[in-house]
């Protein structure tokens, strides 16, 4: 079970005017992805922290002709089901913002309809997007709300993880794959980046050291970040657990979310799936 960990004070930052939305839509995973939320707010400077609790308007369970209508009993149950989450999640919502003083700056939004309509909505208008890290088997479930964020707000998502931690993008880690996705994901994690403690870039390859270093490493450096850069040989099989391993001791993974077609099916059934499931860190990714 996750429980709330000591976090290392806010360091005396910048305020911004930015936003961070957390996706509240499962009970296990809402501590992990409130707390991984704060500790961004806090690294940031972020006095804004939207939560959505997004509902489905139509029972899943009668999506689809053969699935026939659902009957009075059924359409109880499902509205049943769906108030009683709420009010789990609500509670644990409050409960975490009195706990951490973020009482002032937590907005909560309850919102019924298409799910990955109303994500892409409320993350157009947000600058992190945070989410709980799905089990394995959770693809149908979590789903509607990443592609919303990822895809058609084309916003920075956080996965959060299921452990706490002390710190949060203080030693964060870069996936280096050159892409889009990687760029806008590096841009979005940059106010980071350039105030961290140690920045470690990871990249495969198919023959060690073919690959000369990024000009992200020299740009941090300039800055007087520390950098340092872990090669490793990269197979089709392997590359989740090579990613895990090397990062293991970082605060937070940045990687881009790969331009390839039906993303969110390749997602789920791959190496990211790998990454997502099993990396205890959190993960910001975009596409």
């Amino acid at each position: 079970m996750f429980r709330p960990a000591h976090i290392a004070p806010c360091p005396a930052g910048r305020r911004s005017d930015m936003r961070i939305l957390v996706i509240l839509d499962c009970v296990e995973t809402a501590l992990p992805a409130l707390e991984t939320a704060g500790g961004l707010a806090c690294r940031l400077g972020c006095h804004d922290i939207r939560v959505l609790q997004p509902q489905p308007a139509t029972d899943p369970d009668y999506q689809s002709p053969d699935e026939g209508m659902p009957g009075n009993e059924a359409r109880l149950h499902f509205a049943r089901t769906i108030a009683d989450r709420a009010t789990q999640l609500h509670r644990i919502c409050t409960d975490w913002a009195a706990a951490t003083g973020h009482t002032t700056d937590t907005h909560w939004v309850e919102q019924a309809g298409d799910i990955r309509a109303t994500v892409a909505h409320e993350a157009s208008g947000s600058n992190l997007v945070v989410m709980g890290r799905p089990h394995a088997g959770d693809a149908a479930a979590i789903s509607p709300s990443l592609a919303g964020a990822l895809y058609d707000a084309r916003a920075a998502v956080v996965m959060a993880p299921l452990r706490a931690y002390a710190t949060i993008g203080l030693n964060p880690v870069v996936a280096w794959h050159a892409s889009p996705g990687l760029e806008r994901a590096v841009a979005s994690a940059w106010p980071l980046l350039e105030q961290a403690r140690k920045v470690t870039v990871i990249i495969g390859e198919s023959r060690l050291d073919t690959q000369p270093d990024p000009a992200l490493v020299a740009t941090l450096r300039h800055k007087g970040v520390t950098v340092a850069v872990e090669r490793f040989i990269s197979t089709d099989t392997d590359v989740g657990a090579r990613i895990r391993a090397l990062a293991a001791q970082g605060d937070l993974l940045v990687m881009g979310a790969y331009g390839r077609p039906h993303f969110l099916e390749w997602l789920f059934g791959g190496p990211t799936l790998d990454i997502l499931t099993h990396a205890p860190l959190p993960l910001l990714t975009h596409h």
